[in-house]
């Protein structure tokens, strides 16, 4: 019985952690959003609290900075400055 609830538990907690896609993934993701877009950096950060990827690029002349949940969701872009 004890072993039945520790591996639930094991289990409940591996579903509520966050598996983050491959920085290769990221890659693709600003350039199929951003056709022609140059990535300078990409770095794995904390925005209100969550783990996040921001990735600093170039697009049409502006330097921008995306902030991507971890499993690639656009949380939003903005010009860097």
């Amino acid at each position: 019985m004890k072993l039945f609830i520790s591996t639930i538990f094991g289990i409940l907690i591996f579903a509520n952690q966050a598996v983050a896609i491959s920085k290769s993934d990221i890659r693709t993701i600003i350039k199929d959003t951003y056709p022609g877009a140059r990535i300078t950096e990409i770095e794995k950060e904390t925005y209100k609290g969550d783990k996040v990827y921001e990735v600093d690029f170039v697009h049409k002349g502006k330097r921008l900075e995306a902030i991507l949940n971890l499993d690639g969701s656009i949380i939003k872009v903005r010009i860097d400055d």
